[in-house]
Parts: structure tokens; sequence; C-alpha cells
């Protein structure tokens, strides 16, 4: 397995297959895909094929303190290659990012079956669940860096 950034037309193809499959084609493009100050990020296994993403946004959310806050968004894994520790390997090599870029925080919209892993990964949750039509319901969650 290989950790590295990726580009955003790269994350397309597992959030389509994912996490909005009923979704039109437009859905896969998030505001801030192309933004200088986001970056994305992809596990290749030993075949060099793309089985993991996670895309970070340089922003803002008011349940939450500190002054630069960054969001992920579209975190995904291919389904025949979880529970091989995937996401963690995304988080883990974002949050080495973020430290250079001096982050404050990570928050993201987890959906209620992932909060255990966000949980694991050092996230708290603040609110109670929401739903966002069409995907389900989420909680907010953040994890802190200073």
């Amino acid at each position: 397995m290989e950790t590295r950034f990726i580009k955003a037309t790269q994350t397309h193809d597992l959030r389509h297959r994912v996490l909005i499959p009923d979704h039109p084609v437009e859905a896969l493009v998030y505001p801030g895909d192309e933004d200088q100050t986001t970056f994305h990020v992809g596990v290749f296994d030993d075949d060099e094929k793309l089985v993991a993403i996670g895309s970070f946004y340089e922003e803002s959310d008011s349940h939450f303190e500190g002054e630069k806050q960054y969001r992920l968004r579209g975190m995904a894994s291919d389904s025949k290659a979880r529970l091989r520790g995937l996401g963690k390997a995304v988080i883990v090599f974002a949050e080495e990012e973020l430290a250079r870029r001096d982050a404050d925080l990570l928050w993201c919209n987890a959906r209620v079956i992932a909060t255990g892993f966000y949980e694991k990964m050092g996230f708290y949750s603040v609110g109670e669940e929401f739903v966002i039509p069409k995907i389900g319901g989420h909680y907010r969650m953040g994890k802190d860096y200073k």
C-alpha cells in the first residue's frame, strides 16, 4: 500500500461508487475541489489501484473553535479493500500535511455508520444527529490539533 496526494478528478470514481451511486455525475465535483488550499489523498494497493480517498478543504464551521480549520469530505474506500486500515492511512497522511499547514482542527460530517471509526481516530461529535437528504444521518465531528 502507498498513500500519496492525488488530483481531484482521481476521487470521482470512488466518490460515485461508494458515496453517491444514485446521484448525477455533477455531484462528484465538490465546491472547492480545485482551490489552492485543498488537497486530496489516495491510498493505492500493490497493483496501483486507488482503493481509498479523502479530500481536505480549508473551511471553517462555527460549531468548532480554531482559526485554521480544515474539512474532510468524500472519505471512501473500495468495498473489496475494507478493514485493511485504509481510512486510517488517509487520515494519518492528511494529519502530517495539516501539521505543515498549522491547522487547528479537522472536522467532517460523518455518516452515522462511520462515527466509530472517527472516534477511534480521536474525533469527537458536537450537536445532534442531522440528515442530509438522499444520503442519510450524520454527526458533525472534529479533532483538535492545538
